[in-house]
């Protein structure tokens, strides 16, 4: 009987009938929102300041819900005229917005605009005090001072983002969707696949044959497209840096760790640590070949199930029933949280053509509930990306309160909830096995997904700062897969072979290309989640509302203080490899199951 699907439904944030004039009315918005701006001097009343700042958070809720209609409709109906029509008007309206927040944001840090007089640092700290729940926005305003450009300069370099940028991001998207992927079966047969969301599935295959088949085939279409893919990376790359340099940031991904309001002291610590770690994971590796009785593993074998167990298969109904009560017993406001959004209709629940493969959680300001996309096929792991992306709509909600300007959380806290909530789910269907086989089976599973959002992603940003230094330098595509194929050598030492053609896989890595140096988030994430959770196991339910305080502060606090606040310092080395005794303890664990 095949799985009841769901499509979500986008009225909620624009009808499609309604997208013309929801347009005009926020190029309306905007131009009032400019002659409102024009009105403000140093000098005028705290009441005055504070209708202007909030008529603008009210453009800005409105423009995040056209313009998440707008991603969420291409996401599901990837490369369709009505897709590249409404991506061409939200273009329109972000260039529109961008000029007015260009405008708004250098007069507020004491820039110079045509003939207004300047806002001195005394009218400047009078009128932002007027906004407490604002303090840590104002004070980030500040800190761009020193990275911003004259005003005609970040005009240009933000209609440059608009008009060149985003279409190189939806060309690379165009390109890659566009990809259908043969795979010779175990009848000799070969099979067209035209979803790259089908294809992982067979990674986890338990015949090794199908597992190297599908890795080929994977590759291929990157392989044979690998010099369109490089100039759209390349190209890319060099606008990324060439910001970074105007705006005197140390390094490229300095420009990043500003924007997630983190230092490049934490990163770097957390990035230092992962690496001398990766051995807990090489390791794991060696242990796992021993198990499938070969000398050493291939990457082909990386995520190859093990265990005598049956992989447990779900319906969505069913996923959906053990993911809530999950949440129930960790506490009722996170199962609450889970249902709007499941209950709203905001969740896209199957593979389908035209659907892009992967999924996230899509949060779109105060009282919006957060969408949801899976491409859910009823293993094991769909169960836990389900709560993973829950978790991330939790986290939206939980942030509902906070002023628009600072209700999304910075990269490195965006992935607490959703981590913490596998861990949960994890933790859960552990003491839920009833046998020791399937105990093995699930501990292979996670600590083969762990390495995946740890060591794995750790090594994409690694692969990163040598890729932008190379690109800067001049390459091809070839020299940059040698690279990747070298950052793979490190990763894996000798607990590993690795096939030629996973030198390609950076090209398959759609954060490289739309969002440089987002990987870290990852890993930054699930460390922070297993120590949160190592906390909650120790304190018991009297540390919830600590988790509950990291949720609700959304951006409105830099990750540092709000985390100290906790008891938590993330600027310590320590600390984060602290958060591994989590993993080695599953190792030791699964050592003693064998």
């Amino acid at each position: 009987m095949k799985d009841k699907e769901f499509q979500w439904s986008l009225d909620d944030l624009l009808k499609k009938k309604d997208f013309q004039a929801k347009f005009d009315e926020l190029l309306k918005m905007i131009k009032k929102g400019q002659r409102d701006f024009d009105k403000l001097s140093p000098d005028m009343p705290e009441k005055q300041f504070k209708t202007f700042i909030n008529s603008i958070q009210k453009i800005l809720t409105v423009y995040y819900h056209f313009s998440g209609f707008v991603g969420l409709y291409s996401s599901t109906h990837v490369g369709s005229k009505e897709s590249t029509f409404y991506g061409a008007k939200n273009n329109d309206i972000a260039l529109a917005f961008s000029e007015l927040s260009l405008n708004i944001k250098h007069w507020l840090i004491g820039k110079k605009i045509g003939n207004k007089k300047v806002l001195d640092k005394k009218n400047q700290k009078r009128l932002f005090q007027s906004m407490p729940e604002l303090k840590f926005y104002f004070e980030l305003l500040e800190e761009t001072a020193k990275h911003s450009l004259s005003l005609a300069e970040e005009r240009i370099i933000s209609r440059k983002s608009t008009i060149l940028k985003s279409p190189l991001v939806i060309l690379y998207g165009l390109i890659t969707n566009d990809f259908e992927y043969e795979i010779k079966m175990k009848t000799g047969k070969t099979k067209k696949i035209k979803t790259q969301g089908e294809l992982l599935g067979y990674i986890r295959n338990k015949d090794k044959n199908i597992r190297k088949a599908a890795y080929k085939a994977l590759f291929e279409p990157y392989k044979k497209n690998l010099t369109k893919v490089f100039t759209i990376y390349s190209a890319l790359v060099k606008d990324w840096d060439d910001n970074t340099k105007l705006s005197n940031f140390q390094s490229p991904i300095s420009k990043r760790n500003f924007g997630n309001n983190i230092q490049d002291k934490t990163v770097e610590t957390v990035m230092n640590v992962c690496t001398d770690k990766r051995t807990i994971f090489q390791d794991y590796f060696k242990l796992k070949a021993n198990v499938m009785g070969v000398k050493k593993l291939s990457r082909y074998d990386l995520y190859s199930p093990i265990g005598k167990a049956k992989g447990k298969t779900y319906t969505f109904a069913e996923a959906k029933k053990e993911v809530l009560k999950n949440f129930k017993e960790f506490t009722p406001k996170f199962e609450e949280a889970a249902k709007m959004i499941l209950n709203n209709n905001h969740v896209d629940s199957h593979p389908r053509e035209n659907k892009r493969s992967g999924a996230f959680c899509a949060s779109h300001g105060g009282n919006s509930i957060p969408f949801v996309l899976l491409n859910f096929n009823g293993n094991a792991d769909a169960l836990m990306t389900m709560a993973h992306e829950l978790g991330h709509g939790i986290h939206g909600i939980y942030s509902w309160k906070n002023p628009v300007l600072v209700i999304d959380p910075p990269l490195p806290l965006a992935e607490t909830a959703s981590t913490f909530s596998e861990m949960l789910m994890f933790d859960r269907l552990l003491k839920k096995a009833k046998s020791k086989e399937e105990k093995i089976t699930m501990l292979f599973e996670k600590l083969d997904s762990s390495f995946a959002t740890i060591l794995r992603q750790n090594y994409f940003v690694k692969f990163e700062i040598k890729a932008h230094e190379l690109i800067s330098k001049g390459t091809d595509a070839e020299k940059l897969s040698d690279l990747y194929m070298e950052i793979l050598k490190e990763q894996f030492g000798n607990s590993m072979n690795i096939p030629e053609e996973f030198k390609y896989e950076w090209s398959y890595i759609p954060h490289i290309f739309h969002t440089p140096f987002y990987c870290y988030a990852y890993n930054f994430g699930e460390l922070l989640s297993m120590s949160l959770f190592a906390l909650y196991v120790e304190k018991g339910r009297s540390f919830i509302p600590k988790i509950e305080k990291v949720l609700k502060a959304g951006g409105s606090e830099r990750p540092e203080k709000l985390l100290e606040s906790i008891g938590i310092d993330i600027t310590s080395k320590k600390f984060w490899e602290g958060s591994f005794t989590l993993i080695e303890n599953w190792l030791e664990l699964l050592n003693n199951l064998l």
